[in-house]
């Protein structure tokens, strides 16, 4: 039988949190649309029966960072749990221009894997990107724009606190409404990206 190693903060979770004895099963996933189920001996992982997952959507978040660590994090993790294809952080005129350190960043989205049980790792940037980089189509979220429902875009862009600059978004870029309340960063990011997958 084909084993897994797993690193000291796995074990961890698995014997302290997860509180598994040797011999339990337990679900596993490469991050690249594999998923199995095995069984947790002593440290080790026996691989069992896989299956090939195709990805849930293929939809890109790219968000100006939040101010504040706890909510990056949030926003990460929620996004990676819906199974975004990938967060990149846009610059923007008003936004911050601090953004997770890539490790940091990496955990969160294993994290966040592990614990949905998902199938796809999301891939996280590790530096800011501008207008130009986003895939299109690209819709940013903007209230009075139009509804998610009626529109899938590539990517949806999430604003900075305290809203775009006049002029900022591009003309060939769709807006779209969110809802009539004003919401951070990080919520916008779930709301958008949980109603477009």
């Amino acid at each position: 039988m084909e084993e897994l190693g797993l690193i000291r903060s796995q074990r961890d979770h698995l014997e302290r949190v997860l509180r598994l004895k040797s011999g339990a099963p337990l679900s596993y996933t490469d991050g690249q649309g594999v998923i199995g189920l095995g069984s947790y001996d002593s440290g080790i992982v026996i691989r069992g029966e896989e299956v090939s997952q195709p990805r849930p959507t293929e939809l890109i978040v790219a968000s100006a960072p939040p101010t504040s660590r706890d909510r990056a994090r949030f926003l990460v993790e929620k996004l990676a749990e819906l199974g975004v294809v990938r967060l990149q952080w846009l610059s923007t005129v008003n936004g911050s221009r601090r953004i997770p350190p890539p490790e940091k960043a990496m955990a969160w989205t294993i994290s966040a894997l592990e614990q949905s049980r998902g199938a796809w790792l999301m891939t996280v940037d590790e530096a800011m990107v501008g207008w130009s980089d986003l895939k299109s189509p690209v819709a940013a979220a903007d209230p009075g724009g139009e509804a998610p429902d009626s529109w899938r875009p590539q990517t949806v862009v999430i604003g900075p606190e305290g809203g775009w600059a006049p002029g900022e978004l591009p003309a060939t870029t769709t807006r779209l409404d969110l809802g009539t309340t004003i919401l951070r960063i990080e919520t916008a990011a779930v709301v958008a990206a949980a109603r477009l997958i």
